[in-house]
């Protein structure tokens, strides 16, 4: 992942939308970024359904006035192309991430990710990417394991 911050730009924040601009992404995908993040930050989704009523443009608004957010991330497709050759050739897609401050519309972070075919980047991957270029603060909660007692 490639990241660039704009330090004097970073707003001190505690609430966050997520905009997911992809295709197609699984049911639980956009859930899975509201425990993602540290203890302390509010987060709340939304995407760009094909069967929405609402625009993008307008659900972002109506969840941004709902959830009070002070950033957004947004995760876009950036493009798609192919490597190798014959029947070693492989497909990835190349997604492009944004937060922007919402005050005053301009970006304080950056990033472009690769993936293997997949258009979904693991939203801890996302947060521990965030906490390491201070972005936000905290550590990673820990994910859950569920284990048998059988």
């Amino acid at each position: 992942m490639q990241t660039n911050v704009k330090t004097d730009a970073k707003p001190e924040f505690r609430r966050i939308l997520v905009v997911s601009k992809l295709p197609a992404v699984k049911e639980t995908y956009l859930p899975s970024f509201q425990t993602a993040f540290p203890t302390g930050y509010q987060v709340c989704a939304v995407s760009n359904s094909p069967i929405s009523f609402d625009s993008l443009e307008e659900a972002i608004e109506k969840k941004r006035q709902t959830c009070q957010s002070e950033v957004v991330l947004t995760i876009d497709f950036n493009r798609n192309y192919t490597t190798g050759y014959g029947r070693y050739i492989t497909s990835n897609n190349e997604l492009f991430m944004e937060m922007i401050n919402l005050s005053t519309g301009k970006p304080f972070w950056r990033a472009i990710v690769t993936t293997a075919g997949d258009n979904e980047i693991p939203p801890r991957q996302i947060v521990q990417q965030l906490i390491k270029d201070r972005v936000i603060d905290g550590s990673m909660p820990l994910e859950k394991s569920y284990q048998s007692t059988y």
